[in-house]
């Protein structure tokens, strides 16, 4: 099995706990939150229109963390670029050196 396969199972092993963990958080929260709420009176909160849903907040967070993700995977894949072209051109160099 070649390593990057071996990395690849490894990164596809730890997405799928972390998601089995995930679910399990979400549905404890939601058994908590069905209890808390039924209990705990509504009432109008003074400043709520100025405040942002949370879901906006998460919303935007992503987004920007996206965005990051994308510019250093650019950045990554550049520099990798580079170095891949220097081994490229090594064997020809090496060649020549022989002539």
């Amino acid at each position: 099995m070649a390593v990057m396969d071996s990395v690849k199972e490894a990164q596809t092993r730890s997405i799928d706990q972390m998601k089995t963990v995930q679910e399990q958080v979400i549905s404890f929260n939601e058994r908590i939150a069905d209890s808390v709420l039924s209990a705990v009176p509504s009432f109008a909160s003074p400043f709520a229109d100025y405040l942002p849903k949370p879901s906006d907040v998460v919303d935007s967070y992503f987004d920007f963390m996206n965005e990051m993700h994308e510019a250093n995977r650019d950045f990554a894949a550049r520099m990798t670029g580079i170095w891949d072209r220097a081994e490229d051109t090594a064997p020809e160099a090496k060649a020549a050196d022989k002539k």
